[in-house]
């Protein structure tokens, strides 16, 4: 069990199930919809509490019902919150989930991408570890070297590239990024070539490439071996990498596990979420 401190987005997730979508001007039914606290670092966190460690989430709530029920919803999984400016409006996320499993979402996203950090809001005392998504780069800055002060590990999660990834990778201890996340000056580089060369550019420990269903692929050094994804029916992916990088906090700075096999242990957790909708569905 361990206590993780975890920085970025977090999102009002309103979710609808169709077995096709409608076309662009038409309408559509669905025939399943829910409502839930999501975004990254929200669904890792919940991930990580629901496997059984501690969790805190440093992100915008702001004002208003989304927001308030955005805290209502993770204060019931027991994960803690700390809000950094609460003047502002909680992004809202609309995703549609197909008969595949895939999901299509559009959002506010981090509209208010220059809101600050508040240092004095930081308490590193007791945690294992550190989750950051590029979100909020100014929010993004004071954790992550209040992290370095203490002597955190920085676990960097890595969807698409941001500016201030320049300046988080060289702190990171262990990067998890999307099959498809490229610097811009490696956007032909296949995903093993770009986890070999983050490695040897910035320093982590480990570099890891998710490409569900295929195999993660994971650099240490110029050492790549692949971690295998578990086949599940799937019904919903929405924040299955958010999971994987959850249970990467539980497993390996929770339990004390190496690199390679918290991959697996959370491979298997991210894959499960997928069997039903939303990404709570970690346990059989």
């Amino acid at each position: 069990m361990g206590r993780f401190v975890c920085g970025g987005l977090t999102t009002i997730d309103l979710a609808y199930f169709a077995e096709e979508l409608p076309l662009r001007g038409h309408k559509g039914t669905a025939s399943r919809s829910y409502m839930d606290v999501g975004g990254p670092v929200a669904n890792a966190a919940v991930a990580a509490v629901l496997l059984g460690s501690d969790a805190v989430v440093h992100s915008v709530f702001g004002a208003g019902l989304f927001s308030a029920e955005a805290v209502r919803l993770l204060a019931g999984y027991g994960v803690g919150v700390v809000d950094h400016d609460p003047t502002t409006d909680l992004p809202v996320a609309s995703v549609w989930i197909d008969g595949t499993g895939e999901r299509t979402i559009v959002s506010t996203d981090n509209r208010r991408s220059d809101v600050l950090g508040k240092v004095e809001l930081v308490d590193l005392d007791g945690v294992a570890a550190m989750l950051l998504d590029g979100h909020y780069p100014k929010l993004q800055t004071v954790l992550a070297h209040a992290a370095v002060a203490a002597g955190v590990p920085i676990v960097l999660d890595c969807g698409r590239w941001r500016p201030i990834f320049s300046d988080l990778l060289p702190l990171a201890t262990d990067v998890i990024m999307t099959g498809t996340f490229r610097p811009p000056d490696l956007e032909g580089a296949t995903a093993v070539e770009a986890v070999v060369v983050i490695g040897e550019r910035y320093g982590p420990g480990l570099v890891a490439a998710s490409r569900a269903p295929e195999p993660i692929i994971v650099a240490r050094g110029r050492e790549v071996v692949e971690v295998p994804v578990p086949e599940v029916e799937v019904i919903d992916t929405t924040g299955a990498g958010d999971v994987l990088h959850g249970a990467y906090l539980h497993y390996r700075y929770g339990d004390g596990l190496g690199p390679v096999e918290s991959l697996e242990r959370a491979a298997a957790v991210a894959s499960r979420s997928c069997r039903a909708l939303g990404a709570r569905q970690l346990f059989d």
